[in-house]
């Protein structure tokens, strides 16, 4: 049976209610070249995100797919240390946005770089 792989574990369906399907726990919209996202703290995002996942367990969603992409400040380290604190199952994105948020590296790539 497949699972929803998040950073809380993998879940059967059967274990899962409310999904949000497209929230964003950390994302920069500050100038791209800038890239502020680098030298964020998980420590400092932690207690300001943390609170709002908790409020949404209590009213009743169990797991959420953060959709920030690569360019924008696509974070696991943050978005794991977000969950855990709040006990909230999240799914992580590994796609690439669009331009001018496609990264050096991904455009050129070829496809089987990507797959990988």
């Amino acid at each position: 049976m497949p699972k929803l792989i998040t950073t809380l574990g993998d879940f059967d369906k059967e274990q899962l209610g409310l999904i949000l399907p497209h929230e964003h726990v950390f994302v920069d919209l500050g100038p791209i070249e800038e890239e502020n996202w680098r030298g964020a703290v998980a420590d400092e995002v932690t207690p300001v995100m943390v609170p709002y996942l908790e409020e949404a367990l209590e009213a009743g969603v169990t797991a959420l797919v953060e959709c920030t992409p690569a360019g924008v400040g696509r974070r696991a380290d943050i978005v794991r240390a977000v969950s855990t604190g709040a006990g909230l199952p999240v799914v992580i994105p590994t796609g690439i946005y669009r331009e001018p948020w496609v990264p050096r590296w991904a455009r050129d790539a070829d496809e089987a770089a990507l797959r990988d």
